[in-house]
């Protein structure tokens, strides 16, 4: 028998998508990565790919509250310090970010939530001058005053984790040989940091060391000043500036308020001196300090613990050392 067509297939039935597959589909889009969302809805990826398209939703990442990490980067140094160092050092100061899973791809990305509140307690080390105004959506009030000081900041001194040169080294050994200028003044003059000229006098083993500033006692209208413009996220060099201190001084100060206990000397190194003291607010730090003006403290002596561990280090320095000689 002679077969002159072939048979047709018998069409395979469609299973029609339901009013509320479709509001599932919509709501989590962006959220959930479609595999699972496959899964749960108990089709195939293709499917839930070609049924987005058909009700409107936008790519993966648009239809979430959360940015990839590389967008926020951009956003927040516009792409001149887009290299891995910032990046990393963000994420190792608690940066929250989250795993993006596409259908063949997964990226890093960052919940503008859970980023705002992050940045209100990490200030200090972030740099909005050329984050652009609401070019990440909605942005608490703080944010406006952090952008106006980092601009100023950036007016006084250069670029965050810049090298130095070969002539600002010169300078720098010539201006201490004369034994005329203290922190402020180098750093002034260099349009650097306080913190990285120290650091730059000890990378080059510089014997001149800086003139030392006269102690003065810092007054409560002055911790108030401090407190307030750490709250509104300036810097220690623009701090020092208007208390007309060294930022080393106004810098050493703040942390002495978060943690008082590291004034006595047998608590540092032991782990404890700055145990949860990065969490509170500078408005917090003012309000403990205030409370504390009024109480009268007896120092105890140390712990048996603390003194037997200190000289346990001690003897075995010492017969390391003793050893060496020998």
């Amino acid at each position: 028998m002679k077969i002159t067509e072939m048979p047709r297939a018998e069409p395979r039935s469609k299973k029609n998508w339901t009013k509320e597959e479709e509001c599932y589909l919509m709501d989590k889009w962006g959220t959930v990565s479609i595999p699972i969302l496959a899964k749960n809805l108990g089709r195939s990826v293709d499917a839930v790919i070609c049924r987005r398209q058909k009700l409107g939703c936008g790519p993966h990442l648009e239809s979430d509250h959360r940015v990839s990490l590389n967008q926020l980067m951009l956003a927040l140094y516009g792409g001149c310090e887009m290299g891995t160092y910032t990046t990393s050092r963000l994420v190792r100061e608690g940066l929250p970010i989250h795993w993006h899973r596409t259908k063949t791809d997964r990226f890093r990305v960052v919940d503008m939530e859970e980023f705002w509140k992050w940045a209100e307690q990490n200030r200090m080390i972030l740099d909005f001058s050329r984050f652009e105004e609401f070019s990440l959506g909605k942005e608490p009030v703080w944010v406006k005053e952090k952008r106006k000081a980092d601009f100023e900041r950036n007016q006084q001194v250069g670029r965050h984790n810049a090298a130095w040169t070969k002539s600002e080294d010169e300078k720098l050994k010539r201006m201490l040989s004369r034994h005329q200028y203290g922190y402020r003044e180098l750093a002034k003059e260099l349009r650097k940091t306080e913190g990285a000229v120290k650091r730059r006098i000890i990378d080059l083993q510089i014997k001149d060391r800086p003139v030392k500033s006269k102690n003065r006692m810092w007054t409560e209208s002055e911790i108030e000043i401090l407190c307030d413009m750490v709250e509104k996220g300036y810097s220690w060099e623009q701090i020092a500036e208007k208390l007309d201190r060294s930022a080393l001084a106004t810098r050493g100060k703040y942390e002495r308020l978060m943690n008082p206990a590291y004034m006595k000397r047998y608590y540092r190194g032991n782990g404890t001196e700055y145990q949860d003291i990065y969490s509170m607010k500078p408005s917090e730090v003012l309000a403990r300090h205030k409370a504390m003006q009024d109480v009268k403290f007896s120092e105890a002596p140390p712990d048996d613990t603390i003194i037997t561990k200190i000289q346990g280090e001690l003897n075995a320095e010492y017969k390391q050392r003793f050893r060496s000689a020998v």
